[in-house]
């Protein structure tokens, strides 16, 4: 019977151990990788995150961080939205078909692969399952520039 019930303590605990990592897995903050220091260089000026509701309870996921700031007494901001896929091949389809659907701009970027959209301000990195869409600059598309996200991709891709 002891033997019986060591070994129920030890599956339990094993189980115990396995679902506590599944759920920090499960965990992700956009912020936690692209920070306030990130945006600054990017944007080449002060920035401040969005506000937070105290009383709004925070999802275990959040995929977006904005900063925003001001340069030149105009608004600026920079974003970075994260996208996640179950696979190689699936991430690679869907970057593909993005970059196939817009006007774009191939980046050689170290460790990643990335294209610029001017029609929509926007650069798109991958790297992995991972793809990131990165916003740098005023709030009218046309009027950002490749230079300032490619900035804010090169110091994102070692973190992704």
């Amino acid at each position: 019977m002891r033997i019986n019930r060591a070994l129920a303590r030890a599956i339990l605990a094993a189980i115990a151990l396995f679902t506590a990592g599944a759920s920090a897995e499960e965990r992700f903050d956009a912020c936690d990788i692209f920070t306030q220091a990130d945006a600054e260089q990017a944007l080449g000026t002060t920035a401040a995150a969005e506000p937070v509701n105290p009383k709004a309870r925070r999802p275990k996921v959040v995929t977006s961080c904005t900063y925003n700031g001001f340069k030149d007494g105009k608004p600026v901001a920079a974003t970075a939205q994260f996208r996640f896929a179950r696979s190689d091949a699936e991430m690679d389809q869907a970057f593909e078909e993005a970059r196939l659907k817009f006007q774009t701009k191939p980046f050689l970027l170290p460790g990643a692969e990335a294209f610029w959209s001017g029609k929509l301000g926007q650069m798109s990195v991958r790297k992995g399952r991972t793809w990131v869409t990165l916003t740098v600059g005023p709030a009218k598309a046309q009027d950002r520039d490749d230079a300032e996200a490619k900035k804010l991709a090169v110091v994102l891709i070692p973190k992704i």
